[in-house]
């Protein structure tokens, strides 16, 4: 009875295994490659040792009288650590390449958002239906003027919460940056792409109305955000600077984490709720809403994160709007992450999200600087 239930967990231990590194070298294999980078981009250590378990399991079966069984689960997942083991070494280099040393038992042990617990929580606005807004401040210590990042959250525009990233908010403020993270309207009603940027624009208008009181430099707000946020971060930006968001700031710079570039490619349900219809049917919100349609000169300095694998952006997409950018003279850089999917730094310990901070921060000191004691 052992020695059965050793092989069917090794078996099966083996297959799991090898599903997520063949998805992790072939991403683009349906189902398997969006498996195999989801896990890689969040959890690769993780991954790692549970192909290191199977060799285990397979010198078990070997030792309990399976030589056979022992033989191709323990040689297999050899195989599954290597390659695993190789994307492990791809993501300390991009690491280091910015800077960090990755922390091992971080990345085994810190596997969401740690409560970054924010100083203020404000009611900024409402939707259309009454509903009240709320911002999270969280505020650095020591004196300012601050400069401001306003972090805009991600979910598709139907979803999510201005607390999704608030472990992150609170590292960016113990290294001098206010972070002002805004909760925006959601349908229903849609359409909200307008309604969105109006909100967005208006939380940074907020920091600059309550500059005096806490301790922020009005003159240095940065907008940022992921996925739908990262592409609000962008079009609020392209709205303000062509002064159709009257009364909020110009942001000095960007920070973009795998925006969705273009609302013709995204899914129908989507652009439904975002613009109240087919794309092409509401041309000038498509365009208003599409960062590949704001490229031009004179834009604030755009920091564009990536995973190397995204399943939902494209890479190749996002790709050509960093090129795009920079051909336009537009300052600033791309940070891509090997084998990395879409929210691979939600998990505030994965190799992904401690490789990409020290980018934000060099990038925001550059551009905005830290007013230090």
């Amino acid at each position: 009875m052992l020695v059965w239930l050793v092989r069917v967990v090794g078996v099966v231990w083996l297959a799991t295994v090898l599903l997520v590194a063949l998805g992790t070298y072939v991403p683009r294999l349906p189902v398997i490659g969006f498996l195999g980078s989801f896990v890689t981009g969040q959890y690769p250590l993780h991954a790692a040792l549970a192909a290191l378990a199977g060799v285990g399991l397979g010198g078990l079966a070997w030792a309990l009288g399976s030589p056979r069984t022992g033989i191709v689960v323990g040689a297999l997942a050899l195989v599954a650590t290597i390659g695993l083991g190789a994307v492990l070494v791809d993501q300390t280099r991009a690491a280091r390449a910015e800077g960090a040393d990755v922390d091992w038992w971080a990345a085994l042990t810190v596997t969401g958002q740690p409560d970054g617990r924010p100083d203020r929580t404000e009611q900024y606005g409402v939707d259309e239906l009454g509903r009240p807004l709320r911002l999270d401040l969280y505020r650095p210590a020591g004196p300012g003027p601050h400069p401001v990042v306003v972090w805009v959250h991600g979910g598709s525009w139907v979803r999510g919460e201005r607390d999704d990233r608030t472990a992150l908010n609170r590292w960016l403020a113990d290294r001098g940056h206010a972070v002002v993270s805004v909760e925006y309207r959601l349908p229903p009603p849609s359409p909200v792409g307008e309604g969105q940027r109006r909100d967005v624009a208006a939380a940074a208008a907020w920091a600059v109305a309550h500059a005096d009181e806490e301790d922020l430099d009005p003159g240095r707000i940065v907008l940022a955000g992921q996925s739908a946020g990262a592409t609000l971060a962008i079009s609020t930006t392209a709205g303000i600077l062509d002064g159709d968001l009257p009364g909020a700031p110009t942001p000095r710079a960007v920070v973009a984490f795998y925006p969705a570039t273009d609302l013709r490619l995204v899914d129908r349900s989507l652009q439904d709720a975002v613009l109240g219809g087919r794309a092409d049917r509401h041309p000038e919100e498509t365009r208003a809403s599409s960062p590949v349609d704001l490229v031009r000169p004179g834009l604030p300095p755009t920091l564009v994160v990536l995973g190397s694998a995204d399943h939902f952006v494209f890479p190749g997409r996002v790709l050509a709007y960093d090129r795009a950018l920079r051909d336009a003279g537009v300052p600033g850089r791309l940070v891509e992450v090997p084998h990395a999917d879409h929210v691979f730094d939600y998990p505030f310990g994965s190799p992904g999200a401690q490789a990409t901070r020290p980018a934000v921060a060099a990038f925001l000191a550059e551009h905005v600087g830290v007013r230090t004691p």
